[in-house]
């Protein structure tokens, strides 16, 4: 090809980063396809799986999105929140519902995995227009091998910097109806809203603040009143289920930290929760950026909640990105999370069976993989840290959209 028809391509054929992003995000993604898919004695059991998590874990293979569709019968195409109980908000629930009309488990298997490429591919489009700089990671990341189908987080990412992207760019109204989607889908974009408000408060745009109020409540209402108002119970079922969970194998029970209780743990995550949103609130009245602030309130979140489950780590490493957390912070997310899913198979497939080795397990390894989880996180995080700058935009309380944000 000459340097003439090179040049009028059209630019992002042109961009190396972008097309080995496109790649490698589909590489990941087909190859969990490959593994985690169905197969076997697994096609042939329409109504249960049995011995799935033996298999699944044995073989690093497990999937949510696979399991769920045994367990909460979904082949029965029950009306979710009405006539069946999910314990995941409701635009995930609707999401389950529709793609389990796709025949068999392995059409249903297809269908969310489709749609989580798409949105994979979606996050990195909206993401080199946000961060240039970073957004490759995203798809870089063998992250994506090991917890791209593990469950939907993907899709939740996708509607979160979708939502974010708006607002950068002054659609509130928008914004606030799709960040209201992403919260009743994955609920982590939560955690960006409070340093929304600030942001806006401290630039006096208090019309702003109303108005994507109102357009979040109204939204809101509409995805979750039908359901509330016909079966509360199953309604509500997502927060009484997180609510009543028992202490993890994480930070707050482990093998030197253990048999603490849980409504101390529950009190003692939300109060530094709350501090944390507190100093990083300053922290953007002061100048600094709404995302670094989430970045950092999610990293802290993801060490002192009492419930840890490996792919929140990417949910961290999408935060990282957008914050533009330098490049060794998202090797160390890598390398915690890789351990970590390690780590959480290897002792859920010894539990499963009933090993013998699983007291050795516990107390010699399956600790020093929660230290590397957390040593991730926190390695990530400081590094971050030192990254962060107050921005400097003029006459705008949002940064231009090649800027972290």
């Amino acid at each position: 090809m000459t340097e003439k028809n090179f040049l009028a391509l059209p630019r992002w054929w042109r961009d190396w980063r972008l097309l080995a992003s496109f790649s490698l995000l589909t590489g990941w993604l087909g190859w969990a396809f490959w593994r985690l898919a169905p197969r076997g004695h697994l096609l042939m059991a329409p109504r249960t799986l049995p011995h799935y998590h033996r298999w699944a874990y044995r073989r690093l293979a497990y999937s949510d999105i696979v399991a769920l569709y045994h367990t909460h019968h979904l082949y029965l195409h029950l009306i979710p929140y009405i006539q069946n109980r999910i314990e995941y908000p409701v635009v995930m629930g609707i999401l389950m519902w529709l793609t389990s009309f796709a025949p068999g488990i392995m059409g249903y298997f297809t269908a969310n995995a489709v749609i989580i490429w798409l949105s994979g591919m979606g996050s990195v489009v909206l993401l080199r227009r946000l961060v240039p700089n970073t957004y490759q990671w995203f798809a870089w990341t063998p992250l994506l091998l090991v917890y791209g189908l593990l469950n939907w987080d993907i899709i939740g990412i996708f509607l979160m910097i979708l939502g974010w992207s708006l607002y950068l760019r002054q659609r509130y109204a928008w914004a606030a109806g799709i960040l209201s989607v992403a919260v009743f889908f994955k609920f982590f974009p939560v955690f960006i809203l409070p340093f929304i408000l600030v942001e806006l408060y401290r630039d006096k745009k208090f019309q702003t603040i109303t108005n994507m109020v109102a357009v979040f409540f109204v939204v809101s209402l509409i995805i979750n009143l039908p359901f509330a108002l016909t079966n509360f119970n199953n309604w509500s079922f997502f927060y009484s289920f997180n609510a009543s969970r028992g202490v993890g194998a994480d930070l707050w029970a482990n093998h030197w930290v253990h048999a603490l209780p849980v409504a101390f743990v529950d009190v003692a995550s939300f109060v530094m929760v709350c501090a944390t949103v507190v100093w990083q609130s300053r922290r953007v009245w002061k100048g600094h950026t709404v995302i670094s602030a989430t970045a950092r309130l999610f990293a802290v979140f993801l060490i002192v909640n009492k419930v840890f489950s490996p792919q929140y780590m990417i949910w961290m490493m999408a935060f990282a990105i957008l914050a533009e957390w330098p490049t060794p912070a998202y090797t160390w997310l890598t390398f915690g999370g890789i351990v970590d899913y390690l780590n959480s198979m290897t002792v859920l497939y010894l539990i499963k069976i009933h090993s013998s080795t699983l007291r050795w397990y516990g107390d010699r390894l399956f600790p020093l993989g929660l230290l590397m989880r957390y040593l991730g996180l926190a390695v990530a995080g400081l590094l971050g840290s030192r990254q962060s700058l107050p921005q400097t935009v003029i006459g705008s309380a949002n940064p231009p959209m090649n800027a972290a944000g």
